[in-house]
């Protein structure tokens, strides 16, 4: 019988061990760092008292995001999945959130779609190791002053405020922020997150009309993490990043189909992803 609970510190070990059967990468920080992100919101799906698979959630008011979602192979296509997923939908909507969206694997997309999910548009995994660049570029590194200007242009692009998620990201002293224009007109920002040698850039967001300066704040943001393995989300439509980052050694790694349940909310920013785990 399956059964979901709320994952305890205890269980951090085992969604660490089952999420890297796929090669995220995860390490038990990246759980407590969700679940201090929503502390109720991080599950494990139990066959009898065995631990059989994991999924994390945030919500962001309105909006709410499903990641790292996966079951023990061996009890795939038994219900365990479906079970894991809806309760999750449940958790979100008696937080009254309206859209829900999640990253699908290519393969997982009907998986979803059976769950109620709508596919929205294709992202791209971009993996690379950049070396930094002498090219002059003319954004300058975020201050403490800027916060709330990139919470609040992040919650015009996302259509929820993710202050609970951006601010521990920005306050965090080994993550950059860059930023386009001055206090008071900010136009766009990247930040990326750097963590055991590696680095993790997005989100990018820019007003949409303006990609020379998302290409700007890229090429700065990458110039900081040269030399470091960098991974980065990138819709499929941003031909523009795109190719920049491809010009820069980057290499398309897999793609990932982005879906809502729920109506999606506009975007019309010119967008990178935070993570795929909360969007």
């Amino acid at each position: 019988m399956f059964h979901v609970q709320k994952m305890s510190v205890e269980d951090f070990t085992f969604a660490v061990r089952l999420t890297n059967t796929m090669n995220w990468n995860l390490v038990e920080e990246d759980f407590q760092f969700m679940k201090d992100l929503e502390p109720k919101g991080c599950f494990i799906i139990r066959d009898e008292s065995e631990r059989i698979g994991v999924a994390t959630i945030i919500s962001f008011g309105k909006v709410g995001w499903l990641g790292n979602v996966i079951v023990r192979e061996e009890f795939r296509r038994r219900g365990a999945g479906s079970l894991l997923v809806k309760h999750a939908l449940e958790y979100l909507t008696k937080q009254d959130v309206e859209t829900i969206g999640l990253y699908a694997y290519q393969n997982k997309i009907q998986f979803y779609q059976r769950l109620g999910f709508e596919y929205d548009s294709n992202f791209v995994v971009l993996t690379g190791k950049p070396e930094s660049s002498s090219e002059q570029v003319h954004q300058r590194e975020a201050t403490k002053n800027d916060e709330r200007e990139i919470i609040d242009l992040d919650h015009l692009c996302f259509g929820a405020s993710r202050r609970k998620l951006l601010a521990p990201i920005l306050d965090e002293s080994s993550n950059v922020c860059y930023v386009s224009g001055e206090k008071g007109s900010i136009r766009g920002f990247v930040v990326a997150k750097a963590y055991l040698g590696m680095a993790e850039v997005g989100p990018l967001v820019c007003q949409r009309g303006c990609p020379d300066i998302a290409v700007d704040l890229l090429k700065a943001v990458l110039n900081r993490v040269g030399g470091l393995e960098v991974i980065t989300c990138v819709p499929e439509k941003e031909s523009t990043i795109c190719s920049t980052l491809m010009r820069r050694g980057f290499n398309e790694a897999f793609r990932v189909a982005r879906m809502f349940y729920g109506a999606p909310r506009p975007n019309d920013c010119i967008y990178m992803a935070e993570s795929l785990e909360r969007g």
